[in-house]
């Protein structure tokens, strides 16, 4: 039988229960209170913050807990023909079962031209008893009309802290169903610094690691979670302090064990900003590296090589665009790498 996973399993059922976003709690909670809510929203944030769970939480609210929402994934529902048979003629009908027919449209943003042409009508002339709640990542992609006509609010990154916090509650109920799991507080503290203020994240690898083993410590969550690990980004950054051209040996072992090249370029980028975050402030702290004496001793040895280090960084900067345009990354990346080491 399949097991419900984590993010699912602990999903807020109130705001009580939602990380991170006091003030918009606050004001959908206060309207409720006194039935000034409005017919059009639009929640803006980052994946994993809590947009569309507070949407949920936020109609059963409205309908005191009586009926449910009916919820449509614009990303695969982007068309017009879609918007008029899903929401806009349904819309018009009153429901059987609630006051209000509330919609959430899910990852509004990828709905075409011509659905936001059909839908901005019916947000100029909401039926008296439907409620619209956008949800997006992406708001620059809403057109303005729309935006002019709905109720905004912008969902915060969860901080490294209030991450950890859930997750240790977690834990403790997981931990209660079953006492041979074990997961250290080093290892909460780097899945919460790897969500980046995604909590859905950090749930979610928080249960795969879970599944990788009853006792998740430091270096499991590193095995688990990263697509290629430290040991790999220091050797590599070495050798291109070192002016070694044996770096491309690393392109090549990576190209052949089937990683991805940009994304391994993406996240070498994020590794060499964290090492000159450490180099400046001389604080793990101001990192998202794991709070351990190995890791620390590396990066110990960065510390007067400041100069090279940025000159890395405008190499793989230079690197991460010129990707966009290649399809043979394997070769781009050796032929970049031996450049730069035969300066």
């Amino acid at each position: 039988m399949a097991v419900t996973p984590l993010a699912i399993k602990y999903r807020p059922k109130s705001f009580e229960d939602l990380s991170e976003q006091e003030s918009i709690v606050s004001i959908l909670t206060n309207q409720v209170e006194t039935k000034t809510f409005q017919h059009a929203y639009l929640f803006i944030g980052s994946a994993g913050v809590g947009k569309t769970t507070s949407a949920r939480i936020f109609a059963n609210m409205i309908n005191d807990g009586k009926g449910r929402p009916i919820e449509v994934d614009a990303a695969s529902n982007s068309g017009v023909d879609n918007i008029r048979n899903n929401i806009i003629d349904d819309s018009k009908k009153k429901s059987l079962d609630s006051e209000y027919k509330i919609f959430i449209i899910d990852e509004c943003h990828s709905l075409s031209n011509s659905a936001w042409q059909a839908l901005l009508k019916l947000l100029e002339e909401s039926p008296k008893y439907s409620i619209f709640i956008l949800c997006t990542t992406n708001p620059e992609k809403i057109p303005a009309t729309i935006i002019s006509r709905v109720q905004q609010f912008k969902f915060n990154r969860i901080s490294n802290d209030g991450i950890k916090s859930r997750l240790v509650d977690i834990y403790d109920k997981e931990k209660e169903e079953d006492s041979e799991i074990t997961v250290s507080d080093e290892a909460l503290d780097y899945i919460s610094k790897l969500a980046r203020g995604g909590l859905r994240t950090a749930i979610t690898n928080l249960d795969k690691c879970l599944s990788f083993s009853k006792s998740v410590d430091l270096d499991v969550v590193i095995n688990v979670i990263d697509t290629v690990n430290y040991d790999t980004f220091f050797s590599f950054t070495e050798k291109l302090i070192n002016k070694d051209k044996d770096c491309i040996n690393t392109i090549n072992n990576l190209y052949n064990s089937g990683k991805d090249l940009k994304q391994f370029n993406l996240d070498y980028m994020k590794f060499l900003l964290d090492v000159m975050s450490y180099i400046i402030f001389n604080n793990i702290d101001s990192t998202d590296f794991p709070k351990d004496n190995n890791v620390i001793s590396k990066l110990d040895k960065f510390k007067d090589k400041e100069e090279i280090i940025l000159n890395i960084i405008r190499v793989v900067k230079d690197l991460n665009y010129e990707a966009r345009f290649n399809s043979d990354l394997k070769t781009l990346f050796s032929i970049t790498y031996l450049l730069y080491c035969g300066e």
